[in-house]
């Protein structure tokens, strides 16, 4: 296990280096009662990683005829290349960032955190109603599988559970500068975790259930990439650690029929799903409600099977599709709830719609200034979601993104205040509370934009 724990001092950086996927590490699925340590070290392999509720192990070997071996032993049903790739495709973020130093008291704000009134989406999924209701998510506890995390942040710490915490990546918890963010201003993991429980704390910004606990698991390097392994060992961490929701605001985007340049077959890539299923049901057959981004190809999941999106499109996840206004930072009385113009949808693989911003207003008039909350940025930065971002020295980061990923976690905020109301409850439980509960949109019923409604954090926790 490579796994590093972040129980000690916050803010540390994690001494583990980097695991890089080989072409001899392999993900190994094996049938109910396979004995896949028997299979591997026959086939002249060693086992690496172990998921034993899941009937899986990761093994390795430099044999050249070790896959073939192994893939015809008895009991095992994938032998996968341990392959890295993107899990954020899609994902928007303005070149826009404001510092602590930034924030002013704001004009007509209905609470003392002061960026609050740039959070459209807190409005579009009524959480100041179910706050003033009593309800704010204490009780709950919600793990990102993100990637690194900056929880020094004044509005993470609070709400952060460092003896929950661990990274997966062997990179080092820390989110910091990188390959796609030389900054260290842009973290992904930050901008999630703060839309769910930013500390309601008279600074920055609030997340949709103030007092929920933050469990955060890094499965991803600080780029975006990842491996499979580390993923669905996420995803099997944070329910062994007994948390309420697992958000996970990424997504494996496969091809169906393999990609060659990618380095997996049409096979393999149901191997994938297969191996994702596994962990996404342990979380369910363990009382943990798995909520997912459904993904930012703008494709229609009834029609078009060329992709599968993971972790949305196993059988036991939330997959959250997104919303948002057009011109909001203009007029804050437009609608918020518009399909956003890059959502995947469709009835087969849409659960729920959360904000999750857009740009379509760059395309009317991208120069155009408007002034939201003390501070002036072109008009359309506004449609997007404003959350948390990293620390840079001493200085505390937020910005706005655009993406399922940001709707991902309206849904998990709203989770935890159901909780909050209503006590801890199955997997099945919470997932129909939040359908019956949601604003039904577009079409009566199962919408293939909306799914069930668009989650209501007031209606939670009624």
């Amino acid at each position: 296990m490579k796994k590093s724990f972040v129980a000690a001092a916050v803010g540390a950086a994690l001494l583990a280096g980097p695991l890089t996927a080989s072409a001899d590490s392999y993900i190994v699925l094996g049938g109910k009662g396979a004995n896949l340590d028997k299979a591997v070290r026959g086939a002249g392999g060693a086992i690496t990683n172990r998921f034993a509720g899941l009937d899986a192990v990761v093994a390795e070997s430099d044999r050249a005829n070790f896959k073939a071996r192994l893939s015809s032993s008895a009991g095992v049903q994938y032998v996968l290349p341990n392959i890295r790739i993107d899990w954020y495709r899609g994902v928007q973020r303005a070149n826009e960032s404001v510092t602590a130093e930034d924030f002013g008291n704001p004009p007509n704000s209905g609470d003392d955190d002061t960026r609050f009134d740039l959070q459209w989406g807190h409005d579009a999924v009524d959480a100041p109603e179910a706050w003033n209701a009593g309800y704010r998510g204490a009780g709950a506890t919600v793990a990102v599988l993100d990637g690194g995390f900056n929880p020094q942040h004044p509005d993470i710490a609070p709400n952060f559970r460092p003896e929950c915490s661990a990274d997966m990546t062997g990179e080092g918890f820390e989110y910091g500068p990188n390959d796609d963010d030389p900054t260290g201003i842009f973290s992904h993991g930050m901008h999630v975790a703060g839309t769910i429980a930013a500390a309601d704390n008279a600074f920055g910004t609030i997340g949709v259930a103030p007092e929920a606990n933050l469990c955060l698991v890094k499965v991803l390097f600080n780029y975006g990439s990842g491996t499979f392994e580390d993923v669905v060992e996420g995803i099997v961490y944070a329910t062994d650690m007994g948390v309420d929701v697992i958000n996970m605001s990424l997504g494996g985007a496969i091809f169906k029929n393999g990609d060659a340049d990618e380095g997996y077959t049409a096979r393999e890539a149901a191997g994938f799903k297969n191996f994702v299923d596994r962990g996404v049901r342990y979380a369910y057959q363990n009382g943990v409600l798995v909520i997912a981004s459904a993904g930012n190809e703008g494709i229609d999941g009834d029609k078009d099977g060329a992709l599968i999106h993971l972790p949305s499109d196993t059988s036991h996840a939330v997959s959250i599709s997104a919303t948002a206004p057009v011109g909001w930072g203009k007029d804050p009385s437009v609608f918020l709830d518009n399909p956003a113009s890059y959502t995947n949808y469709g009835r087969s693989v849409i659960s729920l719609a959360a904000p999750g911003g857009d740009f379509l207003y760059a395309f009317v008039d991208p120069a155009e200034q408007c002034t939201v909350a003390g501070l002036t940025r072109p008009c359309y930065v506004f449609d997007y979601v404003f959350s948390t971002g990293g620390v840079v020295g001493n200085d505390v980061y937020y910005y706005w993104s655009v993406g399922t990923s940001m709707a991902a976690p309206h849904a998990a905020g709203v989770a935890a205040l159901a909780i909050s109301a209503n006590g801890k409850m199955r997997p099945a439980q919470l997932r129909a509370l939040l359908e019956r509960t949601s604003d039904d949109l577009g079409q009566p019923g199962n919408d293939k934009f909306y799914g069930a409604g668009r989650v209501n954090g007031a209606n939670a926790v009624e």
